[in-house]
């Protein structure tokens, strides 16, 4: 492939573009606050853009298809408050962990039934078992947090693999198994091809039913997974953990290039913005910004990448 060739496939990929920004907020990062040049940091932030980052790589299976799943900030709570209730009692660990998982698991699966058999809008269905999920684990929980150490979940978030944090090294091989299956696979085929289209998928024998429950069950699973991951790493579970992951993992997904419409994208970008709102959520923090004016500047930066990319698509 000429030099030219490789320019035009790197213009044309949103992914790559993603990534080029991340370089040029980490040069600016090292360049204008304090800390971001040290392994530690280094290290610190990629583990903590690990929890958003498993919760993205869900998110980009639902959306690839045109969904979406509002609910995800439910899951991560009931997966951590799940586990830590049934560890704290007689279940153990290992009962806590499949129960978060199972749990999980169904959640997506009756999303998928609303939206393929109800007719249910991705949206609203979401949005409805995610508020189902907050009431029924206030009701649960009482509105207090519970604690538990688990040593796996304790090693998963806070181990390390030769220097590399174990929670990076996770989201590493869920984002390559979730590659596989979106971008090499006739399930990733299929949700290409609703998100392009859902009328002629239907007429070209994509099975729908299939293809959403994969795509919302995984998005669930790893929901679920995340939320232990957390657990692990605070040791304490609370109905609000998963708050923020709602929309940052939205806002992952289409920085790092696929369309909120479904159809087009690709998974390293989500990698990609999910590293690059960690990134910048940090350095904010670092200048000692106050919440509220992190997030009005975290909006601004992500509408100004978003307005880039949509002048890029058109020209």
């Amino acid at each position: 492939m000429s030099t030219v060739s490789v320019v035009a496939v790197v213009r044309g990929s949103r992914a790559a573009w993603a990534f080029g920004v991340l370089a040029l907020t980490w040069i600016a990062a090292v360049l204008f606050a304090d800390g971001f040049d040290s392994l530690s940091n280094f290290r610190y932030l990629v583990q903590t853009a690990s929890f958003l980052g498993i919760v993205a790589v869900g998110q980009t299976l639902v959306v690839i298809m045109s969904g979406i799943d509002l609910s995800v900030s439910g899951v991560v709570a009931l997966s951590a408050v799940v586990c830590a209730k049934v560890a704290s009692g007689t279940g153990g660990g290992v009962t806590g962990v499949l129960a978060a998982l199972a749990l999980s698991a169904l959640v997506g699966a009756v999303n998928a039934a609303g939206v393929v058999w109800l007719r249910v809008p991705p949206m609203v269905m979401t949005l409805a078992s995610g508020t189902i999920l907050s009431g029924a684990l206030l009701v649960y929980t009482d509105g207090s947090p519970s604690s538990a150490h688990l040593p796996l979940l304790d090693s998963l978030a806070n181990g390390r693999l030769l220097g590399v944090p174990w929670a990076f090294v996770l989201w590493l091989g869920i984002t390559a198994v979730a590659g596989w299956l979106l971008h090499a696979s006739r399930t990733g085929r299929y949700a290409f091809a609703l998100g392009s289209g859902e009328s002629a998928a239907r007429a070209s024998g994509v099975p729908l039913g299939a293809t959403a429950f994969t795509a919302y069950v995984g998005c669930a699973l790893l929901a679920g997974v995340a939320g232990l991951v957390l657990l692990g790493f605070t040791g304490t579970s609370s109905l609000t953990m998963g708050n923020p992951y709602q929309l940052l993992s939205i806002a992952s997904v289409v920085l790092g290039g696929t369309s909120i419409l479904g159809g087009r994208g690709h998974l390293l970008g989500t990698v990609a913005g999910a590293l690059l709102l960690t990134l910048l959520t940090a350095l904010l923090t670092s200048w000692n910004l106050s919440e509220g004016v992190r997030q009005v500047v975290l909006g601004v930066l992500i509408i100004g990448l978003l307005l880039v990319y949509a002048r890029e698509r058109r020209t």
